[in-house]
């Protein structure tokens, strides 16, 4: 059972102990009370010859308690007493539980190596908690899903991006559900920090002393034995009155405490209801649309919400937001008709290839604009800036076996010199490793008007397109849907897939089959070489493919896409 786990059945477990707890210290007051309205309790209590055995030591615990309370010699029952006493020993036994376990989930969070970075450790112990949660109530929601909720709402102050705090958060409120307020917190009564900081108290030892105004920290961090101890020593100075009020007040104080952290918890179940509704609206997209239901709204504002990326934030506000919510659909069912299981979260790593036509702009992003989320391990590039790709090199990408070392160029413009890049890496282009801008990557869609349309379009209808573990995704518009579908950044394409990547559990790496060349835009050798390198216009990346065992199907789809002789 996973650290989470454990320590969620051990909260639930404490709970219900704790209220238990309290409502017998009630019943010790009670007692307690009783006999101040005794007068003849009272002088067999003054009277009575403390005949006590020698005190028993909790394992537990740790702490001493007598086998003849002054609280019996008092006049309270025994079986009143014996009762309170096994549920403060559990109480403590489960306490001290509760800090181990919450310690070795923070390790497993990553504690050591986060250091002072309370906020990230913090966040990621609050969504592997919210997991267990749900996993407990047969809930099921992929931790990046609730990682990307924390993000985007109790611990916004980690990240600069998207939208305004207060803004996202009515969002959020809106798509989910949930009252409309300015802060999620506040809508729900309920902070995340709030929480962990008390569930941090259960179990650590707070010192009192007796007869004091009961601390705000008693109701779940001071042992109960000490109020058991605490009480026993105003009984035995005759302040029997004050010991009954002190119980009842260190009672209040608990149940008060243990309601509150339930409360606390029963929201967190709300938030993980809603959000498996939102999880469940995503996952059943359906047929391509030229406007937006109340539910598809609601997923707009959702995903408006929780984006934490300005640069997507701003296009989504840019266009009309059914071409986004159509881009989701399109990769939903490319992957629906893979082989990749998306019932069950986890697995492998897929590798999913975007195919296009492709061209870059001279405005310039952050590499790591390519690599949006954790659902997206790393985007690779294969060709240089300013450079294009033949089928050839086409294939040998979709297909996972292209090489640094049998990659090659030629020109098409008749420059027989100088056309290679210079210096070439012996390496791909990896977004995520990369620190550099990278000019703007344009993807448009195969349409009917496209001699590789119809072959594309029957692959992926035949469910050809998978190779081992990589899922090919052409760019094909349907051809009742001309008019959903336009020339996006590639960001974007990417975003989209990490939204549903993330909504099923799973993690990607993404392959660009595309060409790089500049069309129009104006040449920047400069800030191209920096990132990785450039080539002279009209120049073609190639491999030589050899006796390969190849799909034949697959290259005859490709070829019209990426030969200018066959188009």
């Amino acid at each position: 059972m996973a650290a989470a786990d454990l320590l969620c059945d051990s909260l639930l477990r404490w709970l219900e102990n704790r209220r238990e707890c309290g409502k017998k210290l009630l019943d010790l007051a009670q007692e307690l009370e009783n006999v101040t309205r005794s007068s003849k309790a009272v002088r067999v209590a003054g009277a009575a010859k403390s005949v006590a055995s020698p005190p028993v030591a909790d394992p537990a615990a740790g702490t001493a308690v007598s086998v003849t309370s002054k609280l019996v010699e008092a006049g309270i029952s025994r079986s009143t007493f014996n009762k309170a006493t096994e549920l403060i020993k559990e109480d403590e036994k489960v306490g001290k539980s509760i800090q181990k376990q919450l310690q070795d989930l923070k390790d497993r969070c990553g504690g050591t190596q986060l250091g002072d970075h309370a906020d990230e450790l913090e966040c990621e112990v609050t969504s592997q908690l919210m997991c267990a949660l749900a996993r407990r109530n047969k809930t099921l929601i992929p931790l990046d899903f609730l990682r990307a909720f924390n993000r985007a709402t109790f611990y916004r102050h980690m990240t600069s991006g998207g939208l305004d705090p207060a803004k996202a958060s009515c969002l959020i409120c809106q798509a989910l559900g949930l009252a409309s307020s300015p802060e999620i917190t506040s809508s729900l009564k309920v902070s995340a920090k709030e929480m962990m900081k008390n569930i941090g108290q259960i179990g650590i030892k707070a010192a009192a002393k007796a007869g004091s105004k009961v601390p705000s920290a008693i109701n779940l961090s001071m042992p109960l034995y000490d109020l058991i101890n605490q009480c026993e020593e105003l009984v035995k100075r005759k302040k029997v009155a004050e010991a009954s009020k002190f119980l009842r007040d260190s009672a209040r104080e608990i149940l008060e405490g243990q309601q509150k952290l339930k409360e606390q918890l029963d929201a967190m179940h709300e938030i993980i209801q809603k959000l498996f509704r939102m999880k469940n609206l995503i996952k059943n997209l359906r047929g391509y649309s030229l406007t937006l239901n109340q539910d598809e709204q609601n997923i707009m504002a959702y995903i408006m919400g929780i984006c934490t990326d300005s640069t997507v934030v701003s296009w989504l506000q840019g266009v009309t937001q059914n071409q986004f919510v159509n881009l989701l659909r399109f990769v939903l069912n490319f992957l629906n008709s893979s082989s990749v299981n998306l019932i069950e979260p986890g697995g492998n790593d897929i590798d999913i290839v975007f195919v296009g036509h492709g061209r870059i702009v001279d405005q310039f992003m952050p590499a790591g604009g390519l690599v949006p989320t954790p659902t997206i391990r790393d985007t690779i590039l294969y060709s240089p800036w300013n450079c294009s790709i033949d089928p050839n090199a086409a294939f040998g990408i979709a297909q996972g076996f292209i090489q640094v070392t049998n990659r090659e160029f030629y020109n098409t413009n008749g420059n027989m010199v100088n056309y290679e890049p210079n210096p070439l890496p012996q390496r791909w282009n990896s977004m995520r490793g990369s620190l550099q801008n990278i000019p703007g990557i344009l993807l448009a869609p195969v349409t009917p008007a496209d001699n590789a349309w119809a072959p594309l379009l029957e692959f992926w209808s035949n469910r050809t397109m998978e190779i081992e573990d990589r899922v090919i995704m052409p760019y094909v518009v349907p051809q009742d849907q001309v008019d959903a579908f336009g020339e996006i950044p590639l960001y974007i394409f990417i975003f989209a897939a990490s939204v549903i990547l993330m909504n099923h559990g799973k993690t990607a790496t993404v392959h660009l089959v595309a060409c790089l060349g500049r069309g129009v835009s104006t040449p920047m050798p400069v800030e191209w070489r920096t990132q990785y390198a450039f080539t002279d216009d009209g120049t073609v990346m190639t491999m030589n493919i050899g006796n390969r065992n190849m799909n034949s199907m697959l290259f005859s789809a490709l070829r019209p896409l990426f030969d200018r002789n066959h188009r």
